[in-house]
């Protein structure tokens, strides 16, 4: 995997693409983003990013494996048909993974996080579960047995993660010529949408030419304006709440109902299947993902304007300890890259809770904004 994770040079970019997007919203005066919620996604990216650079070497290990003993084909790397063929390979894999992570209870506790977020801005393509690459890496394995280049799959799903980002923003209207053909924001934003025409639409990665294929194809409506967010509203910034709270209720449920094959199929069933008895009991039920958008007010609690400030500063201080923690995590011990994990989930905890109206290991900040900067000067003169 090299001794840097280039994903890393992603990350100034990605920050001066949302400002810009911020500016742009502003000049058409258009209220697109809340710092609480745009704090709250980056935090989600954050754990993202961390768990993505201490997995890699693993999940791209077992492609590389399967690559070298047991591929059916051999392919030159030097190829256009090569890099044409995987092209679509990967991107007919993320569009499997994608449609299973929302159909399949475990596997939307792995994705829901990405669709938690009401509003829909640079920042929500950001806003990902901790837990999906643990899952996602498996729908790529039969690229490795067809013989695809590990070099070529590495820098395909690249291409198609960066290519993703720019689908997340309300000011790019339907392009005409792509539409229907190529991911677009327009096809994008309906797949974030909760209206119950828009569930369940528009998986593809790069191509919606799969959604078309395989009857998931929905264009936005100019009649049916998209309503963001999940059924079930999440209604916390917290961004470890967030990553758990699909899978704490299947696991509440799986112990709270009486029947033991219920126990153990809940989590394969279709997202938002729940036992029986667990909704008859559960007086506050609400629909898990295939019902409707009823108007409510967005999850945005009064904070002063302090809080935000401290925890805006405190966010951009963690982007300098993100920086070069995953660009050097393949070369840090375990040991090292324990300590920063602590640090950024620590911190992404302190920093949201401040947007609820809450203050938690107050008398512990001095020591973590010690250790914070204390630990991204040494990781940042290992880079120097």
């Amino acid at each position: 995997m090299g001794e840097y994770n280039y994903s890393a040079l992603a990350i100034p970019l990605f920050l001066l693409l949302m400002a810009l997007e911020w500016w742009a919203a502003r000049q058409k005066q258009r209220p697109l983003h809340r710092l609480n919620d745009s704090v709250a996604s980056l935090s989600m990216g954050s754990l993202l990013l961390v768990s993505d650079a201490l997995l890699k070497g693993l999940t791209f290990a077992a492609f590389i494996y399967l690559f070298e003993q047991h591929r059916l084909f051999d392919f030159s790397i030097d190829s256009p048909f090569t890099w044409l063929l995987f092209f679509l390979g990967v991107d007919l894999c993320y569009y499997g993974f994608h449609r299973c992570a929302h159909a399949i209870n475990l596997l939307w506790g792995a994705h829901v996080g990405h669709h938690q977020s009401e509003e829909f801005n640079l920042t929500t393509a950001l806003r990902q579960s901790a837990f999906q690459y643990a899952f996602s890496w498996v729908f790529y394995l039969p690229l490795a047995l067809l013989g695809c280049p590990p070099l070529l799959f590495l820098l395909q799903f690249v291409l198609l993660k960066a290519y993703q980002f720019w689908l997340h923003t309300q000011l790019i209207q339907r392009i005409p010529l792509l539409e229907g053909i190529f991911s677009t924001p327009s096809s994008h934003r309906v797949h974030h949408a909760k209206n119950p025409l828009y569930v369940d639409r528009n998986y593809g990665g790069t191509l919606v030419i799969w959604d078309r294929l395989f009857g998931s194809w929905q264009p936005e409506l100019a009649t049916e304006p998209c309503h963001y967010g999940t059924t079930k509203p999440l209604d916390t910034f917290n961004p470890i709440k967030a990553n758990l709270q699909h899978w704490q209720m299947l696991a509440q449920d799986s112990i709270n109902t009486r029947r033991n094959w219920d126990k153990v199929r809940l989590w394969w069933m279709p997202t938002g299947w729940r036992p029986a008895d667990c909704l008859a009991a559960d007086e506050h039920a609400v629909a898990q993902q295939h019902d409707g958008c009823g108007n409510r007010a967005k999850f945005d609690p009064a904070t002063s304007q302090g809080a935000r400030f401290y925890a805006a500063v405190s966010m951009l201080a963690l982007m300098q300890l993100l920086l070069p923690l995953v660009w050097l995590a393949p070369q840090l011990s375990v040991g090292t890259a324990m300590v920063g994990l602590i640090l950024v989930l620590g911190s992404v905890v302190v920093i949201n809770v401040l947007f609820e109206g809450r203050r938690i290991w107050a008398w512990l900040e001095p020591a973590r904004w010690l250790a914070l900067l204390w630990f991204s000067a040494e990781l940042w003169l290992r880079i120097g």
